[in-house]
């Protein structure tokens, strides 16, 4: 159970009911995601469509979590986030690389499937794995400028780089809530029924989902040869 986010386990369904149900933001926003992305014409849904279902899985891996908890429920939740991280990640270097949209989700989905499987087999690996995946992620997510002759073109090469920020801000912003709101933390309070890691969830959700949208707005770079 996660005895170290504050919240006092209660008898029930739902161990942490506070943090439990601000859980589904995640899935709140893995609908929105994909929905916004066609309302505004994204380039590339697909992206919008893969962000939009891994956070219902982060979503209802930290319900599980929250809520009855188990081994199935420990799984979800930590291999969820192992997903989300590698897409982030998947996405900043493939576009980078030059990659397609198809060899970006191609790779994604291998890899993703392989640790998610390890993870399966070895259960204290998430955490392990998940730390320093959150580390290049944000780090990958927020770089200042995209390197010459890879411009987006859905957006101003600023205006991307301004909803990064914003969305990764949002998500540091909600990390130092939680962070500080641990068990035995200066904002930790049992029995309040707002708490910090459920701020967590729901900054968290916010930010990585404008984050989604505005990976949809970038063409695959291309290449020029000399």
């Amino acid at each position: 159970m996660p005895l170290a986010d504050c919240e006092r386990l209660v008898e029930g369904f739902l161990k942490q009911p506070v943090n439990a149900v601000s859980s589904l933001a995640f899935v709140l926003v893995g609908v929105l995601v994909p929905l916004v992305v066609r309302h505004r014409g994204g380039r590339h849904p697909m992206p919008g469509d893969l962000y939009g279902l891994v956070l219902v899985l982060v979503g209802a891996g930290s319900v599980a979590f929250h809520g009855p908890g188990g081994v199935i429920a420990d799984w979800l939740h930590d291999a969820s986030i192992t997903a989300l991280l590698l897409l982030i990640l998947a996405f900043e270097l493939g576009h980078r690389a030059g990659w397609s949209t198809r060899q970006i989700a191609a790779a994604w989905a291998v890899v993703a499937g392989g640790l998610m499987l390890v993870e399966w087999v070895w259960p204290r690996a998430g955490d392990s794995l998940n730390s320093p995946l959150a580390f290049f992620a944000v780090s990958s997510a927020v770089w200042p400028q995209l390197r010459p002759g890879r411009r987006p073109t859905g957006l101003p090469k600023e205006g991307v780089h301004r909803a990064r920020v914003l969305g990764a801000a949002i998500v540091a912003l909600g990390a130092l809530v939680m962070l500080l709101s641990r068990t035995g933390g200066p904002l930790c309070d049992p029995a309040t029924v707002v708490q910090g890691h459920s701020i967590w969830h729901v900054l968290a959700a916010v930010g990585i989902g404008l984050y989604a949208v505005s990976v949809t707005e970038i063409d695959r770079p291309v290449k020029v040869s000399l």
